[in-house]
This record gives C-alpha cells, structure tokens and sequence, in this order.
C-alpha cells in the first residue's frame, strides 16, 4: 500500500455545525476527548456523555470528518463574549481585561479536541480497495502528527470564518506545547501576561488576518468549510460501477 501523504483536503473535510445535531457530535467528542481519554473533566459531571456549559450558546462549532470512514475525529469552538466577559475571564480573576472596542470583533478559541483514534489515521490511497473487514479505525496504520494536521485544518475553517465575519481577534488559553507548534508554524501568537503557577495554560492573542496569510494553508488546504446541514444534499452517482458520493462540486470519495 502507498503510504505516501497526501493533502488534508483529499482525505478529510470541516463541516460548520449549524444544526443542534451536528452541535451535540462536538459536545460528544470533547466528553470522549477530555473525560474519557485525558480525564481532564469528571464523567459524572455530564451523563448524557456531552461535555458542554453554558458558553456553548454563544459559540459556532466546527467539525473534521474523515472522508473514506465518515468518522468524526475533532472539532473546536469560537465563542463570542457575553458583554465584556469572555470565558477566561471568567474562570479567573488573574487575566486582564481587554479594551472595551476589542469585544464588538474579537471571539475566544478553545474546545479544540482530536480523538486518540485520529493518531492512527493515515492518508490511504484511494485506488486502493480495502476488504470489507478493514474498513475500520484499526485498519488504518499510524501517521506521525495527524492530529496536529487536524488541528491546522480545524484552524482555517475557524480562520476563513472569523475573516468573513469581520472577527479580526483571537484569543485563546493554551499550554506550552501548543504555543510552540502555533509559532512554529510562523504564526504570530503573543503571549498576554504572566506565567500563573496555579495554571499550566496561558493566554495568547491572534489576529485573524495574519493567521489566514500563513503560507501552511497553500499546502493541501485549500477546501472552505461546509455546513453540517449540506451533508444531506450529498449525492451518490454511479462511476463505472462504482458506487460514489459527491463531497462539494468537483471531489469525489468513494462511498464505504
């Protein structure tokens, strides 16, 4: 099997959830994601398995599918403020308060989550067919730092979104580590204050614009997003044989 990788867009797709059903797929990934995989959150908080608060009112959610399985494997949120109050804000009192113009066009980025399963997703060669049997998550080998691909697609949906909107400031709290996969990439995050010893994730700042110009975006992901709700408009055709869907205008995948 050709194991070559291949681009973000020839093997997944971010959906814009824009339906209560597509919303609750995001708030069970984060229950899986941050409660039974990390245990960040406890299990008994939520027994509906759906990590969500109140914040999610005010939130647009996005979604990555894997084309070939149509497993959902991430997703993330933008959350507007309420007022002047964000939801770091809220949780404490040590970060500092943003301008009073900053909050008309500003949204936080946070939920961002990838199922450990994604870490074993590899971009498969669509000419190749697959016994039946195999179609599975477990068939698919390992990719080193797929979810990291996921998250950068996850990241331009909410880019292209947020410059369509006229959104031109994110912010976001995160550890360390993602901060340096951000700048890394030639991102320009700016940490805003100190270090806390009560808190592993610090808050950074984004401008929308600067983000969407990186040059990451011109090596396979190229594709919009596409709402939740168009999935039922999707439309098997038959190609020698073989039946297929439709995924936007042009791209085809098969149907398994």
């Amino acid at each position: 099997m050709n194991r070559q990788k291949q681009s973000f867009d020839h093997c997944f797709e971010v959906f814009l959830a824009d339906t209560p059903e597509s919303k609750k797929i995001h708030y069970q990934l984060r229950y899986r994601v941050y409660c039974d995989e990390m245990g960040f959150d406890d299990t008994e908080q939520f027994p509906a398995q759906q990590e969500i608060d109140e914040w999610d009112k005010s939130a647009v959610h996005f979604l990555v599918r894997h084309k070939y399985t149509q497993q959902w494997l991430g997703g993330l949120r933008m959350v507007m403020p309420k007022g002047h109050v964000f939801p770091f804000q809220e949780s404490s009192s040590s970060h500092q308060r943003l301008p009073n113009g900053r909050y008309k066009n500003s949204v936080e980025i946070s939920r961002l989550c990838v199922i450990k399963e994604a870490r074993r997703f590899a971009f498969r060669n669509s000419a190749v067919e697959v016994a039946e049997e195999n179609r599975k998550i477990s068939f698919l080998h390992d990719y080193r730092n797929i979810n990291r691909d996921i998250m950068w697609g996850l990241y331009r949906a909410a880019a292209v979104y947020s410059v369509q909107q006229g959104i031109k400031h994110w912010y976001m709290l995160a550890n360390s580590a993602l901060a340096y996969s951000i700048k890394k990439q030639g991102l320009d995050i700016q940490q805003l204050g100190d270090a806390s010893r009560q808190s592993a994730r610090l808050l950074y700042y984004l401008n929308t614009k600067q983000v969407l110009e990186n040059s990451l975006w011109f090596e396979g992901y190229r594709h919009d997003f596409r709402l939740y709700s168009d999935i039922a408009t999707d439309v098997p055709v038959d190609m020698r044989g073989r039946q297929v869907k439709q995924i936007g205008v042009i791209s085809y995948v098969s149907r398994i």
